[in-house]
């Protein structure tokens, strides 16, 4: 009698201890359901630079082969990260870089504000266990020092399947408890390898179009101003339909303010939540992105005189590089430009 009493306490006993190891491992925590029809989760667009603090993404880099989840939220706005806004035209904008300057500059721990006053410089925050669900793995990332950025990068890629509601959520930190969605995007293919830059045309892009009802945007981001002292970036936010104009007003603007070293292109697909919280915006994104060659008509990107085409050679100055012919005299430049000492028309 004994004997069998043994025998059965011992299952129980077992299974007792296997609830108690299943209790410890975050693996095994039971999650709350959400919602899983991508037609009908809510997204609610990107945050406003001027008050975003932080956000998570989860990018599928189409170039590199890989599939990462990183983000970091601070308890300010970074304010080198809000852009100027030097030219808008329909979903497209041209974006400066912010020169902020303070004096007597700022010390230790602190940054030059909008204002141009010292601030306290913002610093990453641990927003809690951020659990990502739906991916091809669920995770749970707990902030990293220092920063308390959030990174995961040993995803099997692809690390999502298209379609699949993307959730990541946290039940406590210093935001509170928060969820955010995305939808699994389709893997980006641009139909053309370059895009060329031409003043006075718009500039037309296509890619191979998702299914319909997809809930993703395409961003795009051209800088062919490497090395300007304010370099502008084309930065667009576009429908997903396959096919969008850049306006030449605004290819026009960016070629003139400045064409130097070697162009490049960034094209995304993405959803985009946001949450607006009492310390700022966080936004989640679920990408697919790729690299793009971007080129310019009427410039040539050099580092030597090898990469032009006689007559023209290779201006190697680090802040240039780019081919131009060589003038005699005034009379091969075009006015209101002469031509100078160097050869060249200013």
């Amino acid at each position: 009698m004994k004997r069998r009493f043994f025998l059965v306490y011992l299952p129980l006993l077992c299974m007792t201890l296997l609830a108690a190891c299943d209790d410890g491992d975050p693996k095994k925590v039971e999650d709350p359901p959400y919602e899983q029809d991508p037609t009908k989760v809510v997204l609610r667009g990107a945050c406003a630079e001027a008050d975003r603090v932080g956000g998570f993404q989860v990018q599928m880099n189409e170039t590199d082969g890989y599939t990462a989840v990183d983000g970091v939220v601070r308890d300010g706005v970074m304010p080198g990260a809000v852009p100027v806004v030097v030219m808008t035209e329909g979903d497209c904008r041209l974006l400066g870089r912010r020169n902020l300057f303070c004096d007597p500059a700022c010390g230790p721990g602190f940054t030059c504000g909008l204002d141009e006053t010292c601030i306290p410089s913002p610093q990453g925050q641990d927003v809690g266990t951020l659990i990502v669900r739906g991916l091809v793995e669920r995770l749970e990332l707990k902030a990293l020092s220092p920063g308390n950025s959030y990174s995961y990068t040993r995803l099997p890629h692809p690390g999502y399947e298209a379609d699949h509601v993307i959730q990541a959520r946290s039940t406590a930190g210093w935001l509170g408890p928060f969820e955010l969605h995305g939808v699994g995007v389709t893997q980006l293919i641009p139909t053309q390898n370059t895009w060329t830059l031409r003043r006075g045309e718009d500039l037309v892009i296509e890619w191979t179009p998702p299914p319909e009802g997809a809930r993703s945007r395409i961003v795009i981001e051209i800088n062919v101003d490497q090395h300007g002292l304010s370099p502008l970036v084309l930065s667009c936010n576009l429908p997903d339909t396959g096919a969008a104009a850049v306006p030449r007003a605004i290819v026009d603007a960016l070629i003139d303010a400045g064409v130097t070293g070697f162009p490049t292109g960034r094209v995304t697909r993405r959803t985009e939540d946001a949450q607006t919280f009492a310390q700022g915006c966080v936004d989640f994104f679920v990408t697919s992105v790729r690299l793009i060659a971007i080129a310019v008509a009427g410039f040539t990107p050099c580092t030597d005189s090898d990469d032009c085409t006689p007559p023209e050679v290779c201006d190697t100055d680090p802040q240039v590089q780019q081919c131009y012919t060589p003038c005699d005299g005034p009379e091969d430049c075009t006015e209101p430009a002469t031509c100078s000492t160097e050869g060249k028309c200013r």
